[in-house]
């Protein structure tokens, strides 16, 4: 009889744990960083992909990697934009890397100041390069770069207060039982368990373009910013034309859509003496164009993360503190090795 009641909890447990995995954007769920650490954007659609259209065989959605329901009764406050109107930013970034941090700028992860290492950390520069729309020319870091992009939210959502939150049953039972002086043992709790919860999220599109400058002209396009040139003045125009740049970088969608990757570069075309280019910059000069293309920016990117440690899920905070210190240095030492 013992051994039936043993049987039957084991069973249980299997079934709860099995049940509480999800690949989607479940909030509050954990999952475990270190998995996908350096490629996280093969399980999250936040660049554009280099495949063709026609090759696709799944629908495209904002998050796939694995994660587990760690929380009994965590509750989390939504917003929806159905009508919400795209708007535009044009971000100065100093080098390349910079350019890779205001690329990244909505999404936090605890224990790093570079949440685009986790992203695309194992990928070559050149890699990197073509996906943001520029041609890899050897010395990125001496050059400048103006990120321009058009930004549409679908849905956010943001994990309430874990004040009185319950741990699911199993999870607590892991966490009582770990030796957080082991660290080997910490790490195959991670693989378990996870290394952070998703405490908020942010899906909708935006379609973007990289502009390459040399850093004297980048300089005094800066200066110009800064002495009050407004984004939507006639003068902007002269700041981005082939004087001043050294590239023109193409134009990108972060969820990967094909079809309105090709609409912009056909449409957002800027004649410049002899020749014509696409850019974005089309679109403080007309209106329609811009309504457009409004309606056409879907809900496949993953525009914003925040992931935080799982320090909540241990009652004793002294262990979750140890838990935490140990995914936040392995997560530095993870940076420096993928740099």
């Amino acid at each position: 009889m013992l051994f039936c009641l043993i049987l039957l909890f084991i069973f249980n447990v299997c079934v709860s744990e099995k049940s509480d995995l999800g690949f989607g954007l479940n909030i509050g769920n954990a999952i475990d960083v270190f998995a996908n650490y350096g490629d996280l954007s093969q399980v999250t659609q936040v660049v554009s992909g280099e495949y063709e259209e026609e090759e696709k065989e799944e629908p495209i959605v904002p998050f796939s990697e694995k994660n587990i329901r760690v929380f009994a009764n965590a509750t989390s406050t939504e917003n929806e934009w159905e009508s919400l109107s795209a708007n535009m930013d044009i971000l100065l970034c100093e080098n390349f890397e910079d350019l890779l941090d205001k690329y990244f700028s909505n999404f936090e992860i605890e224990g790093t100041d570079k949440p685009w290492k986790a992203f695309m950390g194992d990928w070559i520069i050149d890699e990197i390069m073509r996906t943001l729309g520029i041609i890899y020319d050897g010395k990125p870091d001496n050059c400048c770069y103006v990120l321009v992009r058009l930004t549409k939210k679908h849905k956010s959502e943001k994990l309430d207060d874990l004040q009185d939150v319950v741990v699911k049953d199993y999870v607590k039972r892991a966490t009582e039982n770990l030796n957080v002086s082991d660290p080997s043992e910490v790490r195959r709790f991670m693989k378990s368990y996870g290394t952070h919860y998703i405490d908020s999220y942010v899906t909708g599109n935006f379609i973007y373009q990289v502009f390459k400058y040399k850093r004297p002209w980048y300089n005094a396009f800066k200066a110009k910013i800064r002495s009050g040139l407004q984004t939507g003045s006639s003068n902007l125009r002269f700041y981005f034309s082939s004087y001043f740049l050294t590239q023109v970088g193409d134009i990108r969608i972060a969820s990967g859509n094909k079809t309105i990757e090709s609409w912009a570069r056909q449409n957002l075309r800027d004649s410049q003496y002899l020749y014509s280019r696409p850019s974005l910059l089309r679109l403080h000069y007309s209106p329609m164009l811009a309504y457009k293309l409004n309606h056409l920016l879907d809900n496949g990117a993953l525009l914003g993360l925040g992931l935080k440690t799982l320090r909540p899920l241990f009652k004793d905070r002294r262990k979750g503190d140890m838990y935490a210190e140990i995914v936040e240095n392995d997560l530095q030492l993870w940076e420096v090795n993928v740099a």
